[in-house]
C-alpha cells in the first residue's frame, strides 16, 4: 500500500526540491535556485514529509537541516536524479547511433593505452561509445559511482562500502624509477645502485598510493633511509614536466615509464622494484542490472587489459 501510495504521488519536483535544501541546508537558497517562492518550497516539503509520514528536517534560524531520516532521503533523490541526468544522455546516444554513454572513472595512473585499445576495440566492431571521462582518487570516484554520477571506476581497490561493490581485477601494475635522459646516476654502468639515489630529492604520488608503498618497501628492504621527497603529485603532466627539467627521481607504472621514454625522451633506472604487484580494478555498483553500454564495456576493457598485460610481461624495462 505504502509503495503504491509513493510511486503515484512522489514527483520529480519533490527530489528536485530535496536534493537542494540537501546541498543548501537553507529554503530561500533553494527557491532562488529552483525560481520558485520560499512558501512554494515549504510546501513541497511538508508534501514529501507527509508522503512518507515523518519529519525529515529541522527548521531554524540558521536554515532547515536534514536529520537522519532526511540525510538518507536527500542522497536517494540525487541518485534517483542522476540516474534520470543520465538515462536522458544514454537516450540521447542510442538515438544517435550509439550503443549508449558511459561515465567512467579514472585514476591517473593508468596504462595510457587501455581507453584508448577499449574504443579502438568498439569501432573494429562497427560500435560507437560515448565516453565521459572523470578522473580522481579511487575513493573520491567511488563515492561518485555509489551517488550515480558514475557508471563505473577503474582504480585501485577500495575496502569502505566493498558490500555495495563489485570489485574485478583487470591487470597487475609494477613499478619503475624514471629520471630525464642527462641525469647524473646514467652513464656510470650499466647497473646502479639504489643507494647511489641517496643524494637525489624525488618526485611521488601522495602517501597510501600504491606506488608510494612501492617505493617505501624498496628502502626498507634493502636497509636504506626513506628517500627524500622534494614534489606530491598524483597529475602525470606535472610529474613529466618536474622529471624533464630536474634531476629529481620519479617512480611511475612500467606501462606509463614505458609511454614517457617513448615520447619525452625519459629514462629507466635499471634496478627492478621488488614489491607486490599492485592490482587495477574495474568498480561497479553490486546487485543492480546495468545499462548494455555498461555491459559490453565491461566485457571489453576486460579482454583489452588482459592481451596488455600478456604484451607487457612481468618484467622492468630497460
Amino acid at each position: 500500500m505504502f509503495t503504491a501510495d509513493l510511486q503515484s504521488r512522489l514527483k520529480v519536483q519533490h527530489l528536485m526540491v530535496l536534493a537542494n535544501v540537501g546541498r543548501y541546508r537553507n529554503a530561500h537558497r533553494t527557491a532562488q535556485e529552483m525560481g520558485l517562492s520560499q512558501p512554494a518550497i515549504s510546501k513541497i516539503i511538508r508534501e514529501v514529509e507527509e508522503i512518507f509520514e515523518v519529519q525529515l528536517f529541522e527548521r531554524g534560524r540558521s536554515g532547515m537541516h536534514p536529520n537522519g531520516i532526511g540525510e538518507a532521503l536527500v542522497a536517494r533523490a540525487v541518485a534517483l536524479l542522476n540516474d534520470l541526468a543520465h538515462t536522458r544522455a544514454e537516450i540521447e546516444a542510442i538515438t544517435a547511433g550509439e550503443i549508449g554513454h558511459l561515465r567512467l572513472g579514472a585514476i591517473a595512473f593508468l596504462s595510457p593505452t587501455l581507453i584508448p585499445r577499449t574504443l579502438k576495440q568498439f569501432a573494429s566492431e562497427k560500435l560507437s561509445l560515448t565516453l565521459d571521462i572523470h578522473e580522481g582518487t579511487s575513493q573520491a570516484l567511488v563515492s561518485q559511482l555509489l551517488q550515480r554520477e558514475l557508471d563505473c571506476v577503474i582504480g585501485r581497490y577500495v575496502s569502505e562500502h566493498e558490500h555495495a561493490l563489485d570489485q574485478q581485477i583487470l591487470y597487475y601494475q609494477r613499478f619503475a624509477a624514471v629520471v630525464n635522459g642527462d641525469h647524473p646516476t646514467l652513464g656510470r654502468s650499466d647497473r646502479i645502485a639504489l643507494s647511489e639515489t641517496a643524494g637525489f630529492g624525488w618526485i611521488v604520488p601522495p602517501s597510501r598510493t600504491a606506488a608510494r608503498q612501492a617505493l617505501s618497501a624498496l628502502f626498507m628492504q634493502s636497509g636504506l633511509t626513506p628517500p627524500r621527497v622534494q614534489v606530491e603529485s598524483s597529475s602525470l603532466e606535472i610529474i613529466k614536466a618536474f622529471l624533464l627539467d630536474s634531476d629529481l627521481i620519479g617512480i611511475l607504472p612500467i606501462e606509463i615509464a614505458r609511454h614517457f621514454v617513448a615520447e619525452a625522451g625519459l629514462r629507466v633506472l635499471p634496478f627492478p622494484i621488488e614489491y607486490q604487484p599492485a592490482p587495477v580494478t574495474l568498480i561497479r555498483r553490486r546487485g543492480e542490472q546495468s545499462a548494455p553500454s555498461i555491459e559490453r564495456f565491461s566485457r571489453t576493457v576486460t579482454d583489452v587489459a588482459a592481451r596488455l598485460a600478456s604484451e607487457a610481461g612481468d618484467h622492468v624495462i630497460k
